[in-house]
Order: structure tokens, then sequence, then C-alpha cells
């Protein structure tokens, strides 16, 4: 790891990764960082440095806060000339975390006669120098360069000492001891004193937790005898090391390969090792691949995936579109029905659980990635879950065939239920064969789960619509001898026809549809309705109230209209106990069956494409408010112009076959309803609208909005309407 300087970028020190995205240097690395003399014991204050992150394959540029400061102390009692205590900054890194391939390193006391290599501040792979611990009391550690070894220089300060016995990190280089002679000195920093003095200074909790001697792992004794056999007499053992030690993050000796001893011991400490270790060796020794797998089953060894394998997934699953990447816990929950999923682990992402359909091909591939720090988060908590579950199938013909994991089951079921493009669903179905071919699993097993998910799929994009009551709705006209038909007192009247459907298709269910009716009849007769049908999944959606309505009817206040009648003891508003959307075919078909088909084609791409959000300064003309509206499918509006201009702009989106528009008929600008729909997925607006309309109940002054929600599923179908003579 580089600490760069200040002033000009150039490596000022070098630094060690700590748990908790936190970094650990010398403070004196800090001070040169800045500038200072070097050890000035005065705190720096609230400054941020620039980072280099060095791995195998590359490298990740992060700025860096200080949140320790444990300042050089020369003045301690006991000390040398050429000694000073203290001399550590611990830094947390701000932003994006390290990249998943970055763990910190184990640690380990120093003694005398370790072998240890320290780097050159600057990362680069050969600049690196080998010693001797030579003398260690536990407060300073010092090291003898080797023969025909590069010499310690100031850049290595706040580097690791790495002992390869220990396959751990026994220190830091702090300083070189500038004395004649033949021999090349240098002290650091031992890790006893480390946790001593981070103790102290109140940051012990990014201590790692105690050490325990991997020897008295129950599989130590099986996976030691296992190393030590054929394997490690082949040609590809020293390979196989080394691609080893690439994934996990770490250098490799140039002299050959590690004893069956220590590669145990490196496998029972990093998590990801075994793993890497079997993606190494199964090309040329299946077999051995099988019996280490065997062996981190029997034993409960946690991780599934390699280093490489777990950061392309989490990139994969971060690629996806918000909107897609919120059907990641449908999927999930749909590939492992049978498992424990808590559901804090599958909250959050994006809002909603409704996947697109797998067989799409909309969206634009590798666009809006769906993962901010948060959904990264999110990911890798979902991750690290499926990675602990067992296999779901068993094994075919060959005996020694492994189960699908149900890791694997929960990718092909996120590939062709959430990905909207081939190209994303391709790169997911290529990781999950690799995996497979890793793990030992059955090319017949993994058809098999992949069939299952297209099957899901394609269900899923039938059937995941809830139960609704269809309303023709249409206003009264004038009666015959031009007397308006109304109530005494002149409100609207509105002829009604109603059809339900909880699944089964639709049904009309209402008669004398040409009878006028007030407000508050029309609401109970589709509460009545609603009342009448049958909800297939109690704990599934709401029933849906869908008003068909005519280019004159779209903002008919119904949600707000309230049952009347001696049964109706509790008069809410027809839009509060269910979402209530509006559906005008009328504009729709104005243009005829070719808006008719981008109106098909918007809805396909419902949760693929990105809102579009309509306003004043976005769209202040007609030909602008088209130029949005043509220059890709767009699914989803949100309107939020001037009161004047809405019907106007509305009907516009309507006449272009955007099947999901919103908008606020309180005529306010900056409409709060349209900022609370902001936050959510397009599929879940009705229900996102309907709790909207339950808070105007609550607190009306804090929820002053009166939003309006247009919904067109172009995969279900409108009841035939039958015109009717205006003369009858």
């Amino acid at each position: 790891m580089s600490i760069l300087a200040k002033t000009d970028g150039r490596v000022a020190g070098a630094g060690v990764l700590l748990p908790q995205r936190h970094l650990l240097t010398c403070a004196h690395v800090v001070n040169s960082a800045l500038g200072k003399d070097m050890l000035a014991p005065d705190h720096p204050g609230a400054i941020a440095l620039s980072v280099e992150i060095h791995g195998a394959e590359h490298t990740v540029e992060a700025s860096a806060e200080l949140t320790a400061w444990i300042p050089p102390r020369t003045d301690d009692g006991g000390l040398g000339a050429f000694e000073w205590n203290g001399d550590l900054a611990v830094l947390r890194l701000a932003g994006a975390p390290a990249a998943p391939a970055f763990e910190p390193p184990p640690w380990h006391p120093m003694a005398r006669r370790q072998s240890v290599r320290a780097w050159h501040g600057s990362g680069e792979p050969g600049v690196f120098a080998d010693a001797e611990v030579s003398e260690c009391d536990g407060r300073f550690g010092y090291f003898d360069g080797a023969e025909r070894a590069l010499d310690i220089e100031p850049a290595y300060s706040g580097g690791p000492l790495w002992s390869y016995e220990e396959s751990a990190i026994v220190g830091l280089v702090t300083a070189k001891l500038r004395i004649r002679g033949e021999v090349r000195r240098a002290w650091g920093i031992p890790w006893q004193r480390v946790t001593r003095e981070l103790r102290r200074a109140g940051v012990d909790h990014l201590l790692p937790p105690p050490d325990e001697d991997v020897r008295d792992h129950p599989v130590y004794p099986e996976l030691t005898a296992l190393l030590d056999g054929e394997l490690s007499l082949s040609d590809g053992w020293v390979r196989c090391c080394r691609a080893v030690a690439r994934q996990c993050g770490l250098d490799h000796r140039a002299d050959g390969a590690p004893s069956a001893d220590e590669f145990a011991r490196l496998l029972l400490s990093r998590e990801r090792a075994l793993p890497a270790l079997v993606e190494a060796v199964r090309p040329a020794a299946g077999p051995i691949a099988d019996d280490l797998l065997a062996l981190g089953r029997r034993h409960g060894l946690p991780k599934l995936l390699t280093p490489g394998e777990y950061e392309r997934l989490l990139r994969q699953l971060r690629a996806l579109p918000p909107a897609s990447a919120a059907g990641v816990p449908g999927a999930v929950r749909a590939a492992l029905s049978l498992a424990a999923l808590p559901g804090a682990l599958l909250a959050g992402f994006g809002g909603g659980e409704a996947c697109g359909d797998g067989g799409r091909e909309g969206g634009r591939d590798g666009e809006g990635e769906g993962d901010g720090d948060g959904d990264g988060g999110r990911f890798e908590a979902l991750i690290a879950h499926l990675e602990g579950l067992y296999g779901d199938s068993s094994p075919i013909d060959d005996e020694r065939a492994a189960a699908v994991p149900g890791l694997l089951r929960a990718v092909e079921f996120v590939a062709a239920g959430c990905c909207p493009t081939a190209a994303l669903r391709a790169e997911l179905w290529q990781w999950s064969a690799a995996v497979a071919r890793r793990l030992g699993v059955h090319e017949a097993a993994l058809r098999d789960r992949r069939h299952d998910a297209r099957q899901w799929a394609r269900g899923a994009s039938r059937g995941s619509a809830p139960p609704r009551v269809v309303a023709k709705l249409s206003s009264c006209g004038p009666a015959p001898g031009g007397a308006a038909v109304s109530d005494p007192d002149g409100p609207e009247r509105y002829r009604l026809r109603l059809w339900c459907d909880d699944g089964g298709g639709l049904r009309q269910v209402s008669d004398d549809s040409e009878r006028p009716r007030g407000a508050e009849e029309v609401a109970q007769e589709i509460l009545d309705a609603v009342g009448s049908l049958r909800r297939p999944d109690p704990a599934g959606p709401r029933f849906v109230i869908e008003l068909v309505v005519d280019r004159d009817t779209l903002e008919v206040p119904a949600d707000s209209w309230k049952p009347a009648g001696a049964r109706t003891l509790l008069p809410v508003p027809l839009g509060a106990p269910y979402p209530l959307v509006v559906n005008c075919p009328e504009l729709r078909e104005l243009s005829g069956e070719a808006m008719l088909d981008q109106w098909r084609e918007r809805w396909a791409r419902l949760d693929a494409e990105e809102p579009v959000h309509i306003d004043d300064a976005s769209a202040p003309d007609p030909e602008a408010v088209c130029g949005l509206l043509m220059e890709r499918l767009t699914a989803h509006v949100t309107v939020d112009v001037a009161a004047h201009r809405r019907a106007g702009v509305v009907q516009m989106c309507l006449a272009a076959g955007v099947p999901v528009v919103l908008w606020d008929r309180s005529g306010q600008p900056g409409s709060p309803a349209v900022r609370h729909a902001t936050e959510v997925t397009a599929r879940e607006l009705p229900e996102a609208i309907r709790t909207y309309r339950t808070k105007t109940l609550q607190r009306p002054a804090e929820y002053t909005g009166r939003p309006v929600l247009a919904w067109a599923d172009a995969g279900r179908a409108l009841p035939r309407l039958d015109l009717v003579d205006p003369t009858e």
C-alpha cells in the first residue's frame, strides 16, 4: 500500500490494511506526506491523504482520513540513540470500499530468526528487501539485510514485514540505522507493540481477533496429509501455490513451494484460499480437487467462491439497473423456496420484488449500475449468506458429482428473471457454468436448474399482476331537452360498468350501466365488487381498482370519493384501502396501430428503462416534450409542470404509448406527491400512491399532493367496450 505526498504525489511511505476499511502506517510517514518534520509529535488535524492499495492484478486509488494519531515519542525512558516509541497512525478509507480481493492480512508476533520481506512503498512487485530478525524484545525488532538483497530505504517505512514461516505480518518497517560497517540493519515496530499502542489509543476494535492455532482445527491433519501426497510431487504444484497467492493478494516465494504444513495453515486462515486451490488444481488433478471440496464440506469451511469468482459475481450484480436489482429478492425466494432467508437480508434492493420477463432484450447494456455503496453492501451480505447453503439436488450418475449449491441456483434465477439484456444474462450464465465446473457439478444438474429458472421467469412475467376490479367510468352528458342530469346541489353524475378479474379472466358484474350515479354511489358499487372477489393469496398484493376513462375524465377525483349509506360504518376514500389507477385507451388509439406497438414495447421495458421526469425546465414546449418521449422507449414518466400545461403534457405521454404516467392534480409546483414516488420502482407505484393517499387522511397539512397514476398493463386485457349511441 502506498501513502502519497500532498505536494507532488510521490511515495512518502507504505501501510497495511486493517479491518473495517482502515489502514495502519507510521506517524512519521504521515508527517512526511504533509511536508512536516518526520518526528513532529503534534496532531496534524483533520487531514486526508491519497493512497494506493496494490493487489495481485490491479490497484485501487482512494482517499484516507486520519482517525488515530500515536505520535513518535523520543523522550520515553530507556531508549537508545536510534530508537523511539509510538509512531503509528490509523487512517480510514473514504468513499468506495477496497475491492473484495483486498482482505486485511493475518498478524503474528515477531521473534528472533524469522525471515521477513519488506516492500517498497511504490508497490512495485520486484522492489522488495529480504532480511532476518536478529533481535526482538517486544518493543523493537531489528533485522539485518540478506546477502544479494536490496537495502531498506526510507520509502519502505510503514510497510509490512512479512514472515513466510508464519504466513503473516510480524511488524512494520520504521527506520534504517545509518552506521558504518558491513551490516545493513533496520528496525521496526513488532506486532506485540502495535497491539499495545492501538489499545492505548482506543482503537483496539480494529485489531484482528486472537489467532487460534489452526493446527488444532479438526481438518488440519487430513488437509496436511492430502497436500503432502502426490499433488506436492507434481510438476504443477508450484504453479498452483502461486495461483492461490495471487488470488489472495499475497506475494509468493521465488525459491519453490511452501511446505504442506505452511500451506495448510494458509488455507485454514484465509477464507477463500481453499476454493482458489481447488480452481488451480481442477484442470490437472480433478480427483484431488474433489477430495479438497469434500474436506471443506465435511468440516464446514464456509466460503464457496474463490476471490476472483466472488469479485466477478459482485461486479455483475452491481451492473443490474436499479429497477432490475429490485427483482433480486423475488428471484432468490423463488429459487430457494425451502431455505430460511431472513427478511432483512432481502430488504432494500430498490424496495421491490417484481422481476422482469426473462426473455426480454430491453435496456442498455451496462448502464445504470444499481449498487451505489448501499446496494453493493446488500449484495455482499446476500452472497455471504447464500454461500453457506447446502446443495439442492442429488448427484447425477457419477457419485462424485457435487450437488448444485444454493448460490448457483439463485444466480440462475436472477439471470433468467432480472437481467434486462441478453449480454448481462449471458455473463451470469458463463459465471455459474465456470463455478459449476470447478465444483464438479454435473452439467445436467445445472441445466435442470436453468430450465427451472426459465420456467419461473415465464410464469412470473404472466402471473405477477394482482387481482383487479375494472370500472368503466363516463361522465353523463346533458339530459334530453338541455337540462343537466344532476342532483339538486349540482354534483357530477356518472355511468358505470364493472368487471372483476381474480385470476380467471374478466367477468362483468354490474347491471343497469346507463343509470346515472353520484360519486358516493359509484364508490359503494366498486367496493361491493371488490368484496365479491376471491383473493388468490391472502399474503399477496392488494386488489387494484382500475378506472377506464376518456381523455376528459383523466383527473376525475375518484380516489377521494367516499361511499355512503346505512351499511357504511367506515367512510374512507376509495383510494385509501386499495390502489387506484386510471387507464385511457382512447388516447393510445389516437395514432393507430403504430403507437399501440410502441405501448407494448415500452411496457416490456418497464423494469429496464430509467424513468423520465418532465418539468417546465426540461421540457418548456410541446416539441421538447415530444423529444424526451421519443429519445428512447421510456416506460415510466413523472410530470410536474405548471397547472395550465399539465393536461396537455399528460395526454401527450399517454398518446405516445407511455404505460405509466404519474402527476399531481393539485397543481402545486414541486409536487410532494411526485417526489414521494421517486424513491420506488415503477411496479411499486400503485401501492406507493395508495400509501401516500392514506397519509393525506392522517396529516393533510403535511401531505398536500393529490397524485394521479395512469397505468396500462399491456399484458392484461381490457373489457370489450361497446359504443353507446349518445342519443339513446
